[in-house]
């Protein structure tokens, strides 16, 4: 009984991971003629945020290490450091809690990677950005991935378009959601979102989250998505002092 049970997780383990690793890369069907709206030397930081976890599974569950990162780390910033055609290379700096800081490259296909970090520029609701495709191990099907809306952005310098992408993947009888947002005028992304409920892993271990990752940071000209926290940090304490004299003048009229 004992070597059945262990033969039936090295299958699915070896299923599991085979999957996973195929489906990094989406078949570039058709090749899409896209705008680059960033440029080298782009960056752009992020905060990651585990907002839930739960289930016997261990944390992270594998090939979603990216939770813990989100976990256990302050922020990430992407410096664009090469383009060539359809190719954006990045550096990832993560800031870790424990104060270290370490950079990895990263390289993707702006017009095939399963997770898209950018997309074509000035895209318009109802474009595919992936074509539908079935995995050709596992006959799992991938519906076409097209924009569902377009939508405005408030941040401190002004209002900004971005491009949505909202679905869910059943991978293995697990569903997956994702909600990916978009820089209209960039193409960079904005706003991620990605949760599951009652999953399974490899093991029969079960497990439930919530975690999003969105941009804080960028040194695009005329786009600043945050003010800097001395800027709020002054701004509060310029209004705490106007309420303050505002106050004392009202008392000192009243009193006299």
């Amino acid at each position: 009984m004992f070597r059945l049970n262990m033969k039936k997780k090295i299958v699915l383990l070896t299923l599991f991971s085979v999957f996973l690793l195929s489906a990094m890369t989406v078949p570039a069907l058709s090749p899409y003629d896209w705008e680059v709206g960033i440029e080298v030397g782009d960056t752009f930081k992020y905060v990651g945020t585990l907002h839930s976890w739960s289930g016997t599974a261990s944390f992270p569950p594998e090939y979603l290490e990216f939770l813990q990162t989100y976990n256990e780390s302050d922020w990430l910033e992407y410096t664009v450091t090469d383009i060539e055609g359809e190719i954006v290379t990045f550096d990832v700096t993560t800031h870790w809690t424990n104060g270290s800081e370490p950079v990895s490259a990263m390289e993707e296909n702006m017009t095939s990677s399963m997770f898209p970090m950018v997309i074509g520029a000035n895209l318009t609701e109802g474009t595919e950005i992936r074509a539908a495709w079935t995995d050709p191990y596992f006959g799992i099907y991938y519906a076409a991935r097209i924009l569902n809306a377009s939508v405005m952005r408030e941040y401190f310098s002004g209002t900004r378009e971005a491009n949505v992408l909202i679905y869910n993947q059943d991978i293995f009888g697990n569903v997956f959601h994702y909600e990916f947002l978009w820089d209209k005028e960039t193409g960079i992304r904005v706003y991620f979102q990605n949760s599951a409920t009652n999953a399974q892993d490899q093991y029969g271990n079960t497990y439930s989250y919530n975690a999003t990752l969105e941009l804080i940071e960028t040194n695009e000209e005329d786009w600043t998505v945050i003010p800097e926290y001395p800027t709020v940090t002054v701004m509060l304490l310029a209004f705490v002092a106007i309420t303050v004299s505002i106050a004392l003048y009202r008392r000192k009229k009243l009193r006299h």
